[in-house]
């Protein structure tokens, strides 16, 4: 029995590593020109795992074979890096500012919660004491308090927002204690999504630039996660025809966000001041979307996080998509994701500091 593993096994193990090299190509691939292998990327997270246990089953096993899986999963360590972080890292809290990045739903559990008028995913944002917030799918109320001016009124430390141009709120909306100088927009072709971008005086003497980014959805619905969850059961015409529906929204998503990141990127690239970035990119840091967008960039879980930061509630993808960003002029300190269940998204949160 153990000949049989040792070699059926090794085979096995050879595939795991193939696909983990795939993995490695996705975020330098545009999924644009070639998508199959931006699912790769997504898979990840699991295809470490079993080349992981690859790893354990030698180590048991005493096999030189170890080193097969050992070696590939350090060459890509940067991954690794990105998606994991094992060392909690807490610093000091002195000269910082505090910036919350969240995608609220649009509000739905408050609404479905009857709760418009004590709205609880507001006594959240407040008890963070963030002073620039980015918020996204914030696109549900003109008035009242969860719309852009109700907010501003809520929140103590909070004095000025910014919404998109044609209207008095939108998809996405950026709060600051600080003056917001100068604002703009970028929009995308063959998609309602636009980023936002503030120019926002933290001090005499410091402008940084706030980019708010909702990044292409995967546009999957409650029915799309039933015929995902129906496959376990067994599998029909009807449910082939339904999965493969699922696979072309993921794939669109894939092809229009690999343009929208290319376009985010050139504007940051041209940016007269420093840049902090935050949004939900719909993307894990396996990705074209990712790579593209971060650049030169820090991140902020990278910096100063721990565990896995998985900030979407949800089904698919269940990994790190919500993220914040800045020049390596500054200092990323004491990120935070917190599970707090107002949204199908986790917060993330950190505070920024001049180095």
């Amino acid at each position: 029995m153990r000949k049989f593993f040792s070699e059926f096994g090794f085979r096995l193990n050879i595939g795991a590593v193939s696909l983990l090299l795939l993995a490695y190509l996705a975020p330098f691939v545009p999924p644009d020109s070639f998508w199959p292998l931006a699912f790769v990327g997504l898979a990840y997270p699991y295809i470490v795992f079993v080349n992981l246990l690859f790893v354990l089953i030698w180590a048991l096993f005493r096999s030189k074979k170890i080193f097969l899986s050992l070696i590939f999963l350090l060459a890509g360590f940067v991954h690794f890096n990105n998606t994991y972080q094992l060392i909690p890292q807490v610093k000091s809290k002195v000269g910082v500012i505090t910036i919350l990045s969240y995608n609220v739903h649009s509000f739905r559990v408050d609404q479905r919660a009857h709760r418009l008028n004590s709205p609880k995913i507001l006594e959240y944002i407040k008890s963070t004491g963030a002073e620039i917030i980015c918020l996204q799918e914030a696109n549900e109320y003109k008035e009242g308090k969860l719309s852009p001016q109700g907010i501003t009124e809520s929140l103590p430390q909070i004095k000025y927002f910014q919404v998109v141009s044609q209207g008095n709120y939108s998809d996405i909306v950026t709060f600051s204690k600080y003056p917001i100088i100068n604002k703009g927009e970028i929009k995308f072709p063959r998609s309602a999504i636009l980023v936002l971008f503030a120019d926002i005086k933290i001090s005499n003497t410091h402008i940084i630039r706030v980019y708010n980014c909702h990044l292409q959805s995967y546009s999957i619905d409650p029915d799309d996660h039933f015929v995902l969850d129906s496959l376990k059961s067994g599998i029909s015409n009807h449910q082939i025809k339904e999965a493969r529906k699922v696979s072309y929204k993921l794939r669109n998503g894939f092809q229009l966000r690999a343009y929208q990141a290319r376009k985010l990127a050139e504007h940051i690239a041209r940016s007269p001041y420093p840049v902090v970035v935050c949004g939900d990119f719909n993307d894990t840091p396996v990705s074209y979307a990712y790579r593209k967008v971060c650049g030169d960039l820090k991140d902020a879980f990278v910096e100063s996080g721990w565990g896995t930061s998985n900030t979407y509630n949800g089904l698919l993808p269940s990994f790190r998509i919500d993220y914040i960003l800045c020049d390596k002029e500054f200092l990323l300190l004491n990120y935070k994701r917190d599970l707090v269940y107002f949204s199908d998204h986790f917060p993330v949160h950190c505070q920024l500091k001049p180095d």
